[in-house]
Order: C-alpha cells, then sequence, then structure tokens
C-alpha cells in the first residue's frame, strides 16, 4: 500500500498459529512493533483464524490480512485495553445521562481490539476478515457493548480497504481527530456503528457496504468529508451525524431497510432516516452546519429520506440537494427545520421523486391544531416540511404517496423567502 516501505514479516514466522485456539495477541503485537523499527513495512496475516486481544497499530505499518485470513476477538475482556491517550477528547462525549453515555476516558467504552493511537501513513488491506465476536461486556454501554474492533485516535494519512468486518462487540470502527484517511470497499455486517468518526479533516468513505445494527455511518465535526458510492442497510440510520459538520458530500449512495442485522438492543430492524443531520442529538454540540451537499441518493422502505434537525447550539448555512429517489418511505415526510430559533440561510432541493406510504385518517390534519412540537407523532404534512429557514429553493419535485392520506403536501413555517418551479404531488391510488 505504501510504495516506499519494503519490510515483509509473515506472522507464521514468529509462531504464530491460526487455529481458532491461540491466543496470538503478543506474537502479532510483536510483529507490528518490529516492522515499524525496521522503518515500516506490511505484516501479513495469512489464512487461519488467528485469535487475539488488544492490538496496537504502529506508523508506516500496514496489516494485510490475505484471503481466508481472520482475525478474530478472544471472548475474554481481560483480553482488551483502554484508550490511554493525552489527548483531551470531552468535547465529544455524547449520551450523557443515559445508558448511551459514551466517553473516550471511560475504561469500559474505551476498549478495543485494535488501537490506532497517534499514527500515520499505516493502515489494513486485504481480502480477510476481521471478527469481533460479539464480546458482551456487562460494565460497557448499555450493560453489553464490548470493545470496538479498530479504535483511532489522532490520525493522520490512514488506508483502509478491501477487508471486512464482522460482529463487532460495538462500533466497527471509531475514530477521533483523523486527517486525510481514506475508507475504501469495506464490508461491514453486524454489530452497532459501521464507520463513526467524530472530528476529522479531509477523509473519503468510498465503495463500502454495509448491513449494520445500529447506523451504518455516524458522527460529527466532520470537514470535508465524502461519503459516495456506498450501498448502506441498518436497523437504525444510513448516515447520522450527531455534531455539526462543513463541506459534507454525500453522493450516488443507496440507502435501504429493512435491516439485515437486528438491532441488538431493541431487537428491531424498521430503517429510521436514510440520511439524519441532528447536531446535538446526543448531547451539546454547538456549532454550524455549512456547505452540505447531498446528492445521488437512493432510498427506500426507510422511515425518511432526509431528516435536519438544528438545536439551539447550531445554526446552518447553505444546504444542497439534488437527484433524489426516495420510494416506500414508510412514515415521515423529507424534513429540514429547528423547533427553537435556530435558522438555517438557504435551501436547495432539485431533481427529487419521492413516494410515501399514505396514512389513512381523515382526523390527522385537526389532529395537529394546537398541539405541540413534542407529541407530533408524524408531520402535519405528508411529503415536505420547512421549518425556520431564511431560504427555500424547490425545482423538479414529484411527491406521491400509496394509500390514502388528507394532510398537505408540503408546509412552510417561518420561511422567509419560496421559490418553487415544476412542483407535481399526487396519490398513487387507484380508484
Amino acid at each position: 500500500m505504501f510504495l516506499l516501505l519494503s519490510i515483509l514479516i509473515n506472522v507464521l514466522t514468529l509462531g504464530a498459529i491460526g487455529d481458532n485456539k491461540t491466543d496470538n495477541t503478543l506474537l502479532i503485537d510483536q510483529a507490528i512493533a518490529t516492522c515499524a523499527q525496521r522503518g515500516g513495512g506490511t505484516v501479513v496475516i495469512p489464512q487461519g483464524i488467528f485469535l487475539t486481544g488488544t492490538l496496537h497499530m504502529r506508523s508506516n505499518v500496514t496489516l494485510r490480512l490475505e484471503k481466508g485470513a481472520v482475525l478474530r476477538g478472544i471472548n475474554d475482556l481481560k483480553a482488551y485495553e483502554k484508550l490511554t491517550t493525552t489527548h483531551d477528547l470531552s468535547k465529544y462525549e455524547s449520551g450523557r445521562g443515559s445508558v448511551n453515555f459514551n466517553s473516550a476516558s471511560d475504561p469500559e467504552w474505551s476498549k478495543a481490539m485494535i488501537q490506532f493511537i497517534n499514527i500515520r501513513n499505516a493502515g489494513i488491506e486485504g481480502s480477510g476478515t476481521i471478527d469481533g465476536q460479539h464480546v458482551v461486556n456487562p460494565q460497557g454501554e448499555e450493560h453489553m457493548r464490548g470493545p470496538h474492533t479498530l479504535l483511532i485516535v489522532n490520525g493522520d494519512r490512514l488506508r483502509f480497504k478491501d477487508f471486512k468486518i464482522t460482529r463487532s462487540a460495538n462500533y466497527a470502527i471509531l475514530a477521533y481527530n483523523i486527517r486525510k484517511s481514506k475508507f475504501n470497499r469495506l464490508k461491514i455486517s453486524e454489530g452497532w456503528d459501521g464507520i463513526h468518526i467524530r472530528s476529522c479533516d479531509d477523509v473519503a468513505i468510498t465503495r463500502c457496504e454495509m448491513h449494520t445494527g445500529d447506523d451504518a455511518i455516524a458522527g460529527g465535526y466532520w470537514n470535508n468529508i465524502k461519503i459516495t458510492h456506498c450501498l448502506l442497510n441498518s436497523s437504525c440510520n444510513g448516515i447520522r451525524m450527531i455534531m455539526p459538520s462543513t463541506n459534507m458530500e454525500v453522493g450516488h449512495c443507496d440507502i435501504y431497510g429493512p435491516g439485515q442485522n437486528k438491532h441488538i438492543t431493541s431487537g428491531k430492524t424498521a430503517s429510521d432516516a436514510a440520511i439524519s443531520l441532528e447536531p446535538g442529538g446526543w448531547g451539546p454540540a454547538p456549532g454550524r452546519l455549512d456547505n452540505i451537499h447531498i446528492h445521488h441518493i437512493r432510498a427506500t422502505r426507510v422511515l425518511t429520506p432526509l431528516s435536519m434537525t438544528l438545536s439551539d447550539d447550531n445554526t446552518a448555512g447553505t444546504i444542497k440537494i439534488h437527484h433524489i429517489t426516495a420510494s416506500a418511505i414508510t412514515r415521515m415526510a423529507l424534513s429540514l427545520k429547528s423547533w427553537g430559533k435556530s435558522r438555517t440561510q438557504k435551501v436547495t432541493i432539485s431533481h427529487a421523486q419521492l413516494t410515501f406510504q399514505g396514512i389513512d385518517d381523515p382526523n390527522l390534519p385537526q389532529w395537529f391544531e394546537n398541539r405541540p412540537f413534542s407529541q407530533w407523532p408524524v408531520f402535519p404534512c405528508w411529503g415536505m416540511y420547512f421549518r425556520n429557514i431564511d431560504e427555500v429553493k424547490l425545482k423538479n419535485i414529484s411527491l406521491s404517496f400509496d394509500g390514502k392520506d388528507y394532510r398537505k403536501p408540503m408546509i412552510f413555517d417561518h420561511v422567509g423567502n419560496t421559490k418553487l418551479s415544476n412542483i407535481k404531488s399526487k396519490s398513487l391510488s387507484r380508484p
């Protein structure tokens, strides 16, 4: 992967055994350390099932998983180390006060199978598999979640490509403060979140396929992130941004439900939003969203194709959405809003074809009268909902629903200026 690096170490030469019985932690860790000490290179995991606890990646080292290679987590919590770092990561805490509270300083929540701490020019590649084996931790998040599969803190120029991650005991990949890094052609299945990044600059997630129990891609404080050509299937959200981000592009992605793998906590498989932008959704996350570009998205059998909700600590600049197709949307209109006073400057949506499941209740429109937002089970419109936005431009929009629905197709609430061109709405029901 890195042309200047030449050392090649096969873990078998150090005595590792891929028999699904032997603890290979020390030997694989030694191979990684030796490779780094010699100037860098590649550590090879050959065909076989190699059990391991926490491994420590080093700068200038690539871990290559060959065809048929499985790096499997040991089913013993004592084999996993907590995060040790001098970096203050308290800004990225979320879920405080709930069973989902997570903090990098929590010795249980920060345990991981493979650690990348202060690493540059390194990564993992190959056609093999990393298997977290769903290791349960009664002291972990929700009293069940075990070690993350990959934990990255302060990484530069990292590359992850071609391999599979399955049965993660918590997140498949959790990263803090990474720069100039790429995730390419990864396949992630089961577990909780797939790729979860809290703070990044110049990161690309491309051609990845995920079938996760929780959010496929999540996190926030992203700058210059590109999520493109991905296939995302989740029992939660396809993409969930919980902290404000700038210069974000999501394009050419297929996001669908229901989830192939159950949400482990609830057992549900129904998918929530294809794309959810909700800074502050899991705790204070002040800041501004800006230059968000979403295009060429296909969403199928999800709760809503897109939801953006600003908290009182947020504002938003420009949101541009085009060429989005959604079908069999189960409940919620596409929405961009804040419930307080936070405002978005400009929203542009063009070339959208959205089909929803109607709600056959003639009393539903009047139900919303004098009801606070906190009690709304759905929106008072079935297609698009906008609130607290300075300017909304819509062009070439087709909205339709299956069955019956008595609500309006669109609502503009506290919207300053609207520009509408070629807007169509209809029922697909036949008499």
